[in-house]
């Protein structure tokens, strides 16, 4: 067994979960807990200690850096700076230029490690967006959504819309240039109307990055509850892969009123030719950035590159292999051997290497095909994948049937 910081290992990403949420979202199912403010005193200084057995004063240094959740503004400045102590260490103090020259930060040599954090409204005030900026956080994701009151209020969010552009003038003015704005479609009742105005509002503020997903039904949330008040002994995954289920179709089951396929499909046309033509590139299924702006660190995952993730339901991936952290918040801070110096856990089926690298629109190198030969032929004759010299990649009409493609690989 090795541990983490052996030599023979480089890792260049490190995420850092923070569970913690004042209300959990009605179409949230990730690892996230409302009403466990007590624990966060205790929750950083066991997330330090895992930081601090995983790392050495030997270790590389970091690339970038993610705090994800739940909330991360949730924490106080003085969190932070915990936390901080004992990452300051890993991040470079100087970058190599495009012409090879190093220079550091300090000299105007940029910053040399891309430090995100997610954000919601409401959860954090001027001062201690300042507080973040100064401790090195250069990149900000706001969760906005929607700039639709009534939508915001189905989904369960606990801020408004003017709460959104206010606090997004508050992270600009805190000196945040590298801004993120999250948002959903296809949600209940919502019209190609409606999300066009969403998407015009978050436009206007001129973010650097914008990531639009479609509202997806996950088991177990509250959203899932109210299309299948009656829950089926499968998961909702077990369930399509054996009955070939469709949420649109059982959306009568319950209250939600869901976009239709067709409507679902125009909403996401408009997202890519409005969204192009303002100058953003789109680089991945869901994600468009001005130029030099892409998430690099979510661009690790999408390459299935070595990451480390630290704390409660943190998942992992080194040299192949993947493994996770408890997800109970208590479990993680009373079981010290949930901290995870040694390589453990599955390993990365190659597929998964192939649909992961496939929803970057630069695709991935045609070397992941080996063996999957057929399916790639079949695919391009059916007009869903192309391949250049190097890559292979989903054509627009993959892009729109991209799960179809993926379990190709599966």
């Amino acid at each position: 067994m090795r541990t983490i910081h052996d030599s023979r290992f480089t890792i260049h990403s490190l995420y850092i979960h923070i569970p913690f949420c004042k209300k959990k979202c009605n179409y949230c199912d990730f690892v996230s807990y409302a009403g466990k403010e007590a624990l966060i005193n205790k929750y950083i200084e066991t997330v330090c200690q895992e930081i601090a057995s995983c790392f050495t004063p030997h270790s590389s240094p970091l690339t970038t850096i993610y705090f994800g959740g739940g909330t991360p503004t949730l924490l106080s400045p003085k969190h932070f700076e915990k936390i901080f102590q004992h990452l300051t260490p890993l991040i470079p103090l100087s970058i190599t230029d495009g012409e090879g020259e190093t220079r550091s930060v300090a000299e105007g040599g940029g910053e040399a490690c891309e430090i995100s954090i997610e954000a919601n409204p409401g959860t954090a005030n001027k001062a201690k967006l300042k507080t973040l900026r100064e401790l090195g956080i250069n990149r900000l994701s706001i969760g906005a959504q929607s700039f639709n009151d009534r939508h915001l209020k189905v989904l369960g969010r606990i801020h408004t819309a003017e709460d959104i552009l206010r606090f997004y003038d508050d992270s600009r003015a805190a000196g945040f240039d590298n801004i993120n704005l999250d948002l959903i479609f296809a949600l209940p009742n919502q019209t190609l109307a409606d999300w066009q105005k969403d998407l015009q509002t978050a436009m206007a503020q001129q973010p650097n990055h914008l990531s639009t997903y479609n509202l997806q039904i996950e088991d177990g949330t509250p959203f899932w509850t109210s299309i299948n008040p009656h829950p089926h002994p499968l998961s909702h995954r077990e369930r399509g892969e054996k009955e070939g289920y469709d949420k649109k179709k059982n959306q009568g089951e319950g209250v939600l009123e869901l976009p239709n396929e067709e409507t679902e499909l125009a909403m996401y046309e408009y997202t890519i030719e409005t969204l192009t033509k303002a100058g953003y590139t789109h680089y991945e299924i869901s994600n468009f950035s001005k130029p030099g702006y892409e998430c690099q660190h979510n661009i690790s995952y999408w390459l299935n590159k070595n990451y480390l993730g630290i704390g409660a339901g943190a998942h992992s991936h080194i040299n192949g292999k993947r493994w996770s952290n408890p997800n109970c918040i208590e479990k993680y801070i009373k079981t010290p051997s949930s901290f995870l110096p040694l390589i453990k856990g599955e390993n990365v089926d190659p597929g998964e290497t192939i649909f992961m690298g496939l929803r970057l629109l630069d695709g991935i190198s045609k070397e992941h095909f080996n063996g999957f030969e057929k399916e790639v032929t079949k695919l391009t004759q059916s007009g869903l994948l192309i391949q250049d010299n190097h890559n292979i990649k989903l054509t627009r009409k993959g892009l729109y049937l991209a799960n179809e493609v993926f379990k190709k690989f599966v």
